[in-house]
């Protein structure tokens, strides 16, 4: 999707501490023939590498997360896109002792496991539950061309910003801000609102369109919406990596912040 990336930049930087601590992970991925060993293993990485992260944040899918991707038409990817986004809020910063094995199991699968010591870098803190934001999206399954809102329900005044993760892009698109923008500019609530604002629909909408260079057979994609909220302003760039937008969130004390994932999907045209 190339909704929009209309940025204003915040106003101050905040960066803090982290902690560390060092866990034992490990990940499988069950693969048929047509798959190469070497992917599976990248596979069965990524997962260890979130159950790294999971053990010290404690951060898990959603059952939502988890109906959406058995519900949609691309099961394998939603559910490696999902896993691979438990990761924001905690950084690895080193990996020891790797090891990689892969078994026979039925028929022709066969199994990667991968497992290591991973060393997990967190914010300092505790999460303060009474500092929270509903999010609410006008639709989980969008077709071309259609229209996404998003509702924001703050418990107390605070910062925020809209992310949108691409999956099948590269580099710094994988992640662009979207919200506020040079239409919106509030970027501090303390009342519901809608992205886009009344005022700002006036301007400017927000259209999902099915992304160019997909393999044929695939009827749907899936994208997704972080919404950081903070007590104060926190400067970030318009766009990232995942890894570098990781990085960026897990500075943020996790009593100051609240991070709010919403996935949906985007069904080709014609379907």
């Amino acid at each position: 999707m190339k909704a929009l990336a209309l940025i204003l930049a915040a106003s101050c930087i905040a960066a803090f501490p982290a902690r560390a601590e060092w866990v034992q992970a490990s990940g499988s991925y069950m693969f048929p023939p047509v798959m190469t060993e070497a992917e599976a293993c990248q596979q069965a990485e990524e997962r260890a590498r979130a159950d790294a992260v999971r053990q010290v944040t404690g951060e898990t899918l959603s059952s939502e997360e988890t109906f959406r991707c058995t519900d949609q038409g691309n099961e394998a990817d939603c559910a490696r896109n999902a896993t691979v986004w438990t990761m924001v809020g905690g950084e690895i910063r080193s990996i020891r002792d790797r090891k990689a094995e892969t078994t026979v199991e039925m028929e022709a699968y066969r199994k990667c496991t991968v497992s290591f010591s991973a060393d997990v870098y967190v914010a300092e803190g505790k999460p303060d539950p009474g500092f929270d934001v509903g999010v609410t999206l006008n639709n989980t399954v969008y077709r071309n061309n259609e229209a996404l809102t998003v509702t924001l329900k703050p418990s107390q005044p605070m910062t925020v910003q809209v992310f949108q993760w691409l999956p099948y892009e590269k580099g710094d698109a994988q992640v662009s801000r979207i919200f506020p923008n040079v239409f919106d500019t509030l970027a501090r609530i303390d009342k519901p609102v809608t992205i886009p604002s009344d005022a700002g629909a006036k301007r400017y909408d927000l259209k999902l369109s099915f992304p160019a260079g997909q393999p044929g057979g695939r009827k749907m994609v899936d994208e997704y919406l972080m919404v950081v909220a903070t007590r104060k302003p926190v400067a970030f760039r318009d766009s990232y990596t995942l890894d570098d937008f990781n990085r960026m969130v897990a500075e943020i004390p996790l009593g100051d912040r609240r991070i709010v994932r919403k996935g949906y999907n985007i069904v080709r045209g014609g379907e």
